[in-house]
This record gives C-alpha cells, sequence and structure tokens, in this order.
C-alpha cells in the first residue's frame, strides 16, 4: 500500500531535507538538481537530474544523455518519518542522508550497470530510468 493522503502531508515538511541530504551525499558526483516526488498514486521518491551540460552538446539524440534517474525511497522509511516526532526525525533524517550515496550505488548495480554512470552524470538511454534503494 502506498502512504496515505495523511502521511503525504506530514512528509511535506521533511521533503525539503530529504533532498539536502541526498544532495549532500552526492556532492561529489556532477552537480545534480534533486528534487523530492510525493504523490498520492506513484512510488514516492527523488528525482535526480544532472545539468543540461552533462548532455553531449553535438547531439542531444545520441547517448549518451544526461542523468534523469528516480529513485525510489522504501515506504517503511518514509512512514517512520512520517510519524516520529521531532527528535527522531532529524536522527532519520541524518541517518538517510548518512546512508544514501551507498545505497544509491548499490541500487544502480544491481538494476542498471551499464547504462547509468553516476559520476560522469550520464546515462545510455533516453528517458528516465528508475531504481529502488534497498530497506536496512
Amino acid at each position: 500500500m502506498l502512504l496515505s493522503d495523511e502521511e503525504l502531508a506530514r512528509l511535506q515538511s521533511v521533503a525539503p531535507f530529504l533532498q539536502s541530504e541526498a544532495h549532500a551525499a552526492l556532492e561529489a558526483e556532477a552537480n545534480y538538481e534533486v528534487t523530492m516526488e510525493l504523490e498520492s498514486h506513484l512510488q514516492p521518491g527523488l528525482r535526480i537530474r544532472a545539468p543540461d551540460s552533462a548532455q553531449t552538446i553535438a547531439d542531444v539524440d545520441a547517448p549518451p544523455y544526461a542523468l534523469d534517474l528516480f529513485v525510489g525511497l522504501p515506504l517503511s522509511e518514509l512512514r517512520a518519518l512520517a510519524h516520529a516526532d521531532d527528535a527522531a526525525r532529524e536522527a532519520e533524517i541524518a541517518r538517510f542522508g548518512a546512508r544514501f550515496s551507498p545505497r544509491l550505488l548499490r541500487a544502480i548495480a544491481r538494476m542498471t550497470p551499464h547504462e547509468v554512470d553516476l559520476d560522469a552524470g550520464v546515462q545510455s538511454e533516453a528517458g528516465t530510468l528508475a531504481v529502488m534503494l534497498d530497506e536496512d
């Protein structure tokens, strides 16, 4: 079951912190744009996009394409955040940030190892690629 409307509303207040933690975890990589996607009818997650400069200027219709990666977040973690008190929420957000990059790299290695070059900010296919973070 996806998140309830009430849980989604509670997560709206922590979304900027999750985005910030994810962006900070990817600091060594390209200057990614990280946005949170919380919709009642979709898997919640983060969208990571490379700056347009990562796109090959000479031929925009051929690989490599600028990174456009949807990272699905485990519902159990989001539910815990939605129902946590302030202190627990802050601890969970910090924990999320500390574990985000290794979990993302594992998810890419399992699901799209030859399609995504996170260091270069490119992917081999046009459109959005999707991975799911594993649960702890």
